[in-house]
């Protein structure tokens, strides 16, 4: 099965995380696919599902995706993250606020308020 499922359309790169990566290689892999995806012409907003993902990823997981988060937001116009849950949403918010980028960097637990933020409010999954 695959850990994750991917949409283009328009401006807008969706990518959908149905399961944590196990390793770090396996982190590194899909953060590579990302950065290439997120690289090609006319891509400017990421929209980010989390809502599916229900455990912790390992510390190392974890370096490798922050690391990403970091190239993305130098990187694109919009990311908005959906969340499993209104406890990370906030956490995720209030980092963005403290790293200064909550104008393009947000987390919602809706898709629709997600969509809205990256002004994408027709985007179809």
């Amino acid at each position: 099965m695959a850990k994750f499922e991917t949409k283009i359309k328009d401006d807008v790169f969706y990518f959908k995380y149905l399961e944590m990566a196990a390793t770090v290689e396996e982190a590194k892999e899909q953060a590579a696919f990302v950065k290439s995806e997120l690289s090609k012409p006319g891509i400017k907003k990421f929209l980010n599902d989390n809502s599916h993902i229900k455990t912790v990823a390992k510390p190392e997981v974890s370096e490798i995706w922050g690391e990403l988060m970091e190239w993305v937001a130098s990187n694109v116009d919009k990311n908005a993250t959906i969340t499993p849950s209104v406890t990370l949403k906030m956490q995720l918010n209030r980092l963005s606020k403290k790293a200064g980028t909550y104008e393009s960097v947000r987390a919602f637990t809706d898709l629709d308020q997600a969509l809205a933020f990256i002004g994408a409010p027709d985007f179809k999954m």
